[in-house]
């Protein structure tokens, strides 16, 4: 029997915490998980096989240091005792603060294996640029294995993080496709009016989504046709920036944001098309997701995923500028530039790239049936069953 040890910061919230979920329920009944988190939380959660062991809590009374400290510490020792008593196989953590304490914690009792699924050296913010990545570049090469979600993720690692090539490892992320359409089939409580067109996007609402670009070019689309709506699903620290937006332009009315669904794919269901502005991602859950539940696909050519998931015949180190691409599995658009531009301000020029693409899809009726089938078609190529095979045969 086979045992695993997976660490992950929770289960709910992300794409992250999603594909562990998907893998565990995809494992062999023989193999035995535990999943160390912070903290449960069976309201949020998605669902998942194994036992899940929260980190124990350290007394304020006892040690009065901030709280990521005491939650590294916890992390930490509570990965070392299982390690070394657990008997597992391998110890396969999601996330950076994670990965980096499955490093720090050793090899000598299981491999360690950590998931990147992030183009790392792009993620902004002093926590990144002053620890993780500092860290990453002098530690990542001492696991047994890194599994990447994308080749493009694999090259950053190998750039600008010091990782040999023969400890990289690209396994897409996989997904339980019959499981996906039928709760896409499951009842809602939202109304969705027949005489409007829905545009949907949905993740964490954070500086790496992008989302405030999409609400400009939303608005754009609105004037030409007054039927579109978009809704935004997700929680994050932009939720507030994101509604003064919506406020500003005077669209509370058009633009939703449903918060947390723990069912997002009966949403997808009954909306038009998926619009995903990331800045950078690694493979994003969404995307694919979206796919499987037949809605045709905009997204930028953010680093990395979208190309090899959209145009995967072509480069996916190129990246396109100033102009749309009809790719054979969507349509990708140039990445916008970042900044926080107010509602009077013309849209930049990848705003306005964005806005005809989803134009295209509004009003043209066979662009959109066939992005639709080619949706359908390409998510075939990432069911759950393929994927897990590899996994097993890096736990071997």
């Amino acid at each position: 029997m086979k045992r695993i040890l997976f660490c992950i910061t929770r289960l709910n919230g992300g794409g992250a915490e999603r594909a562990l979920s998907n893998i565990t329920l995809a494992m062999p009944d023989d193999v035995q998980i535990d999943i160390l988190v912070n903290c449960e939380n069976p309201e949020k959660d998605y669902i998942h096989r194994g036992r899940v062991i929260p980190i124990t809590q350290i007394s304020k009374k006892i040690i009065r240091i901030p709280f990521s400290l005491k939650v590294f510490i916890g992390r930490y020792y509570n990965l070392l005792k299982l390690k070394k008593t657990g008997k597992y196989d391998a110890c396969i953590s999601f996330m950076d603060e994670s990965n980096i304490a499955n490093i720090l914690t050793g090899n000598k009792h299981c491999k360690v294996i950590l998931s990147e699924r992030t183009t790392l050296s792009q993620v902004k913010g002093r926590k990144y640029d002053y620890k993780i990545k500092p860290l990453a570049k002098r530690i990542y090469k001492k696991a047994d294995k890194i599994v990447t979600v994308s080749k493009g993720v694999a090259d950053d690692l190998k750039s600008h993080f010091n990782v040999p090539v023969d400890k990289l490892e690209v396994i897409y992320n996989g997904f339980n496709i019959n499981s996906i359409l039928t709760k896409s089939l499951q009842q809602i409580d939202m109304i969705f009016e027949e005489s409007s067109f829905y545009f949907l996007n949905s993740g964490r609402l954070d500086e790496a989504k992008g989302q405030w670009h999409l609400i400009r070019a939303f608005a754009a689309v609105e004037k030409k046709h007054p039927e579109v709506r978009l809704i935004i699903c997700g929680e994050g620290l932009y939720l507030g920036i994101l509604k003064k937006m919506v406020e500003r332009y005077a669209l509370q009315k058009k633009i939703l944001f449903p918060g947390f669904v723990k069912n997002p794919y009966a949403i997808s269901r009954k909306s038009d098309v998926f619009v995903f502005p990331s800045m950078y991602e690694g493979m994003p859950n969404a995307l694919i997701e979206n796919m499987i539940c037949g809605l045709p696909i905009i997204a930028t050519d953010f680093r990395s995923g979208a190309r090899e998931i959209l145009a995967p015949h072509t480069n996916y180190g190129y990246q396109v500028k100033d102009k749309i691409d009809m790719a054979e599995y969507g349509i990708i658009v140039p990445v916008c530039s970042g900044k926080k531009n107010l509602e009077n301000e013309p849209l930049e020029n990848e705003e306005q790239l964005l806005a005809q693409a989803m134009l295209k899809l509004v009003e043209d009726n066979d662009l959109r049936l066939h992005y639709k089938k080619q949706s359908e078609e390409r998510a075939q190529d990432f069911s759950i069953d393929r994927k897990i095979v590899r996994w097993l045969e890096l736990i071997n």
